[in-house]
């Protein structure tokens, strides 16, 4: 019985050794789950956030059907307009979906047969002075939204002048509103997130901002602007998450024991979506598409770098075709063949020393039990 007993606790020692590799967490494939079980795409904003999970739209096995006609667009009304119509905040989140799903903005082809490229279109809407064409929209998340647009679609574009002007619609408590009021945590993440692309040039806009956030956020990690809820504490994470997602995992933006994010987390339901407030057990849409993409840039890093390297390999393809193999060195009998070498092909040089530790421990376990015996 002794030696059973030591057997049951050597072979539990190796299989504790035996840990998952690459093991995504729990919470980043509910929140893929949901979208696959509902893979009907409602606009724009439902692209990024599905493309933040990871998820590709474009790939055929996970089905996805979009809403929505790059070809012949519609606003928010689900009235046909053209793109020269569009205000800029609006045509760059349409460039922003076009390159997270490999279609080139540059030569997008209308309904007409026409070809339009939206690039140069959306830097037409900007000034001398780094103001945007907002339309009907506001300023505020119209230029932040122009700004991620271009750092992914042409990363040589100075966007010094846009950031100066984001600084400058700043509320004197440090965040942003629409249309110069209402300042709240919403739009004040997207114009952190913005102004992060000009790395510290307007660092201490940045800091204002942080500032304002921590001033409303109360001891569960829940931002207040206008009670906690969903759709803000989401921009408010995803704009710190692309300033410094290191500090909001190490707990840098916590309030108490609360941590942002993982408050965050409390909206989600059972079924991978999010509902609007904590005392709710249904999702909402709106709730969900913007809780998803913050989820993702938790997970996956900046939405904005992953879009670019996107866009990037849509333009410069990888060659798929293997290299060829280099033909081995002959073997002189002055210099007999080591036969003692293996080679070993594989890419995860972890299952190889997973391996070799879990031989290793299995023969000191052997060992173990025969002197033992």
């Amino acid at each position: 019985m002794k030696k059973l007993m030591r057997f049951t606790v050597a072979l539990a020692l190796v299989c504790a050794c035996i840990v998952p590799i690459n093991a995504q967490s729990s919470t980043l494939a509910k929140a893929q789950s949901y979208w696959l079980n509902n893979n009907e795409l409602s606009g724009l904003d439902a692209v990024l956030a599905v493309e933040s999970l990871g998820l590709d739209v474009e790939d055929e096995k996970n089905n996805f059907t979009l809403n929505y006609s790059f070809e012949a667009p519609t606003n928010s009304y689900g009235d046909e307009i053209t793109y020269e119509e569009m205000d800029a905040g609006y045509l760059a989140k349409n460039i922003m979906a076009l390159a997270a799903i490999k279609s080139d903005p540059a030569k997008l082809k209308l309904k007409d047969g026409s070809t339009i490229n939206l690039i140069d279109l959306l830097k037409s809407k900007i000034d001398e002075n780094g103001n945007v064409d907002y339309g009907s929209a506001n300023p505020e998340s119209s230029t932040a939204y122009t700004m991620f647009a271009l750092a992914i679609v042409d990363e040589s574009y100075n966007l010094d002048k846009l950031g100066l002007n984001l600084t400058e619609m700043q509320l004197s408590d440090g965040s942003w509103g629409y249309n110069g009021a209402w300042g709240g945590p919403d739009i004040t993440g997207w114009a952190l997130a913005a102004l992060s692309l000009c790395n510290n040039t307007y660092q201490a806009s940045i800091d204002k901002a942080l500032a304002y956030l921590a001033s409303i956020q109360i001891d569960n990690g829940g931002y207040s602007g206008f009670g906690v809820n969903c759709n803000s504490q989401a921009c408010a994470v995803w704009g710190i998450l692309e300033y410094d997602i290191q500090g909001v995992k190490n707990g840098t933006y916590n309030k108490g024991t609360g941590n942002p994010y993982d408050l965050l987390l409390q909206f989600m339901q059972e079924d991978g979506s999010f509902g609007a407030s904590l005392d709710v057990d249904y999702g909402n849409a709106y709730a969900t598409v913007q809780a998803a993409l913050t989820v993702g840039v938790y997970e996956n890093g900046s939405l904005i770098d992953n879009i670019k390297a996107q866009y990037d390999e849509m333009l410069n393809p990888k060659n798929d075709q293997p290299e060829p193999t280099p033909a081995p060195a002959p073997v002189t009998p002055s210099t007999p063949a080591d036969k003692s070498i293996t080679s070993v092909k594989t890419g995860d040089d972890a299952v190889i020393a997973l391996t070799v530790s879990s031989l290793i421990i299995s023969g000191g376990m052997y060992l173990f039990i025969r002197k033992e015996s």
